[in-house]
Parts: C-alpha cells; sequence; structure tokens
C-alpha cells in the first residue's frame, strides 16, 4: 500500500535527487510503500535511510538496500552513490528520517501525545495507550525506542487509519527533547516529574527542568500540557512558563484538597481514599473539569502504589482531553459516563513484571519493581512495602541507582536516609554505592538491620538462607543488577 509518492518524500526532507535510472520521468512518479533504517529487514518497495553512527555508515549498504527491493535510498555521501538507483542526498540523514516523521505525523490527521519526564515515562505510555485505546485506533512507541531515530520510526510506522499516536521521549541532554517534539507535535504533552535522572549531564533539577519543558515548543495550538501536580517543583515552573495559548492539566495523589494545585489548571484529577490490597490497589477520583467538580468511586489496579494511581489518572487525563476536551460545554451525564468508561479500562490494565507487579504466593508477597531506580522511584517503592497489611515480615532487596555521576554518593545516603524512615524488618543492599545507602539509614536508625551484599548472586544466596512464609518483598535496583529475574526467581519459589 502506497505511503508516500518520492515527490513527496523529496519536498519533505529537501534533498536532492539522482535518477539514475532509464527512464526518468518514470521514476519522478514511484510509489513508497514503507520507510526502513536497515537493510536485514527491507520489504520490496520501502524507501532506505542510510543512517550513520559512531561504529557503522548506513551509506555503505546503499547498493544492497536497492537489490533488495528499495525503491530509492536516502544518503549523505556522495562519493558512495551506487552507479544505478534512485538516491536522494541530504547533509543528515537522520535529520532527514526526522523530517519525513513529522511530514507524515499530519498526513495520519491524528492526535499526538508526547511523553517525558525523569521516571516513569514507560509506565505512563503503556496507561495511556491501553485508556486511549477503549476509543481510539492508538500507535505507541515500541519496547524503549524514544530517541530521534525511534521515535521518527515509530511515527512512520504507523498505520494510516491510526486515531491516536502515544510517544515516548528520551533524554540525553539539553535540546534533545526539543528536536523530538519539533518532529511529533504533539497534541498532548506529558511531564511526569522532574527528578535526578540525567543529572550527571545537566548539573542541577533547575536544568534538568528547562531541558523537559522543551516538550512544549512542538506544541500545536492550543495543545494542553499534562503534569504531575505533585512534583511542586514542575507545576509552579510551568504555570509560570506555559504560554497562554496552551491549557494545562495537573493530577494529584493527595490526602487533602489543596486549591492552590488545582489554579491555573483547567483539569485537574485527585486521587483519593487510596488503599493498598494484596495484588493491586483501589482509589477514587475527584475530576475538577473546567471548573465542574465530579466524583467517582472504585478504581482499581493490578499494580502497587501512589505513583502508578498518579500514573493511571494521567492516562485518564488524556483520555479526557482527546474525548472530551477541555471546555465547559459537556454535561454532567457525559463527564459521569466519561469517568466510568475509563474505571472499567483500569481494570484492564495488566501487571507488568518490574513495574510494580505485586504477586501473592502461596509463601510470599513479591513486589516486582525492578525495571529501574531513581531517587524518586525508590521513595514510592518504600511507600509501597509499607503500605503492605497482614504481611509477617517487610523486606527491601535493593540495588544501586545508576547514572547519577558525582551525585552518586549524596543520592544514595538521600534514598537510605528516606528507606530508614520506615520500619522494614530487614534491607539487602548491593552496588558500588552500599556504603553510601548504609552511611544515610545509618544517621536516621542507628540499629537499621542492613545486609551489605557483593553482588546479585549474593542477594539470592543470602535472601533465600533468611525468607520465610509470609514475607513480603520489594526488589528494585536499576536494570543492569538482572533483579527482576530474582524478583521472579522468588515468585516461582514462593510456590514452589
Amino acid at each position: 500500500m502506497k505511503q508516500f509518492t518520492l515527490d513527496e518524500v523529496i519536498c519533505a526532507i529537501g534533498g536532492d535527487p539522482l535518477y539514475n535510472v532509464e527512464d526518468q520521468v518514470f521514476a519522478t512518479a514511484v510509489d513508497i510503500e514503507g520507510v526502513t533504517t536497515d537493510t536485514r529487514k527491507i520489504s520490496k518497495g520501502q524507501i532506505f535511510f542510510a543512517l550513520k553512527g559512531e561504529n557503522f555508515d548506513g551509506n555503505d549498504y546503499a547498493a544492497e538496500a536497492l537489490g533488495k527491493g528499495a525503491v530509492a535510498v536516502v544518503m549523505s555521501d556522495r562519493s558512495k552513490v551506487p552507479d544505478k538507483g534512485i538516491i536522494i542526498l541530504v547533509d543528515d540523514t537522520t535529520t532527514a528520517l526526522g523530517a519525513l516523521a513529522r511530514y507524515y505525523r499530519f498526513k495520519l490527521n491524528c492526535k499526538v501525545i508526547g511523553i517525558t519526564g525523569s521516571v516513569g515515562k514507560t509506565s505512563v505510555k503503556e496507561f495511556i495507550s491501553e485508556v486511549a485505546s477503549i476509543s481510539f485506533k492508538v500507535w505507541k512507541t515500541p519496547e524503549n525506542q524514544n530517541n530521534e531515530i525511534g521515535l521518527a520510526n515509530t511515527i512512520l510506522s504507523a498505520p494510516s487509519d491510526t486515531d491516536v499516536l502515544v510517544l515516548e521521549m528520551g533524554m540525553r541532554g539539553k535540546g534533545q527533547i526539543s528536536y523530538l517534539t519539533s518532529v511529533a507535535c504533539p497534541d498532548i504533552a506529558v511531564i511526569t516529574g522532574i527528578g535526578f535522572s540525567h543529572i550527571e549531564l545537566l548539573g542541577s533539577r533547575e536544568n534538568i527542568m528547562h531541558a523537559k519543558m522543551e516538550i512544549t515548543e512542538g506544541l500545536t495550538e492550543g495543545g494542553v500540557l499534562v503534569v504531575n501536580g505533585d512534583d511542586g517543583f514542575l507545576l509552579e515552573n510551568a504555570k509560570k512558563e506555559l504560554s497562554i495559548n496552551h491549557p494545562l492539566a495537573a493530577v494529584s495523589v493527595d490526602k487533602d484538597e489543596d486549591p492552590n494545585k488545582m489554579k491555573n489548571c483547567v483539569l485537574f484529577f485527585r486521587g483519593c481514599n487510596i488503599s493498598q490490597e494484596e495484588e493491586g490497589t483501589r482509589f477514587d477520583i475527584e475530576a475538577n473539569l473546567a471548573g465542574k467538580r465530579y466524583y467517582r468511586e472504585d478504581f482499581r489496579l493490578q499494580v502497587t502504589g501512589k505513583h502508578n494511581i498518579r500514573n493511571a489518572m494521567i492516562a485518564c487525563l488524556c483520555h479526557t482531553v482527546l474525548k472530551i476536551g477541555t471546555a465547559s460545554e459537556f454535561s454532567e451525564d457525559d463527564a459521569k459516563a466519561h469517568l466510568e468508561l475509563i474505571r472499567k479500562a483500569l481494570l484492564a490494565h495488566e501487571r507488568k513484571p518490574g513495574r510494580g507487579a505485586s504477586y501473592k504466593t502461596r509463601d510470599y508477597l513479591i513486589i516486582n519493581d525492578a525495571y529501574n531506580a531513581a531517587p524518586e522511584s525508590m521513595e514510592s517503592a518504600f511507600e509501597t512495602l509499607d503500605w503492605i497489611t497482614g504481611c509477617k515480615r517487610k523486606i527491601a532487596v535493593l540495588g544501586n541507582m545508576l547514572e547519577l555521576g558525582p551525585f552518586a554518593p549524596e543520592l544514595h545516603r538521600y534514598v537510605g536516609e528516606k528507606c530508614a524512615s520506615y520500619d522494614f524488618d530487614k534491607i539487602f543492599i548491593t552496588g558500588e554505592n552500599a556504603d553510601d545507602f548504609i552511611q544515610g539509614a545509618g544517621s536516621v536508625s542507628p540499629d537499621i538491620d542492613i545486609i551489605k551484599c557483593e553482588d546479585t548472586d549474593d542477594v539470592r544466596a543470602k535472601l533465600e538462607a533468611f525468607l520465610e512464609p509470609g514475607d513480603a518483598v520489594l526488589f528494585k535496583a536499576s536494570h543492569a543488577f538482572g533483579f527482576e529475574g530474582l524478583a521472579e526467581y522468588f515468585r516461582a519459589k514462593g510456590d514452589a
């Protein structure tokens, strides 16, 4: 099925075409059935973008791409142009890929949701995609393909009948989100929070905040910014910096209502009356929609923690913007029916190992929150374990937080202090900054029971010798520690 004409591509990326073919007139009318950056996966009728990186040069594979059925090749090295075939020369093939993705984003005539933040991007992406799918045909970022190439490929691979594109935007440094949002041009921008991830590169939370706020640069006219209202630093800066042309919406998980949080927010969802269950969480939502307040009880999730309630409500808020907008024209019946719709959608949200999923086995309650770790997500995980009731002992199994650079010792001490403020029965810790964590914990609770382990295998051995039926165990670490596998091992052992 035709995705582009060759003329469309040339116009979109601004390239210099070379027609090394017998019939140049015929060549200009070529139809393109898809886009690829990998000759190993090329299909006949696609156009190949010869990307160039530190360890590879796609220009070397231009002839191979044409031989495998590519109708044209976009490349940047004139010295490697094949003798035959349709070639489009550009200065930078990655930028050209982004330009074509931007063109296709508008050709799709769909709504776009862009997501960034220090923690929780992928979880929020999954929640948004699942909730939006009850009303729309959704296409989303696969796995964590959230850089300039992954985002462009996600857009370009979207089916022609896509209603909503959900795009995760990762960040390596200043200007990265600015580029991604210029390609995606979101109708809804989401910032999950401003934490300490990327502090090694950017140096301060202020710089991180400004880098994340770059996502608003690409907002379409009237586009909405959705933020974590419990991050006061983010919320206040969003209120100050956001253009008057872009409405602000926020979510909060607060025991008590805070009018200051709702101020200047056209939409505001508050999660309240939270109760932790054995394999999930129950809560109510108070929704302030364009100055009118609605209340709906009995929302349930199969995952644990306030952070997941917040993530779920961000998804609910995005669906609200997509479905009924930010204006006040919708009726009370429409609002109530809408809340009931998203309540049912959240019930269907599946637990995903590593992202706060809890499992009640015969012997243990396992909380697998081991996909990644940052100071903010560590605190949320501690709070989740603290909520657990009816267990014999509460045990935190922790690895270090990576990619914090020179800030790592200070932040591990900080997390140790936070952990020690809860009454856990035993803590297992491993990693290069384990001593910093122990020092911080000891400053709050000198008698805290912490076992330092050499590595993940040592954690497994020591924990296996310690566990007893009735224990609740939290697994939390950066992905490199492999704690997801560790959690699954003890989940299976609990039912053995």
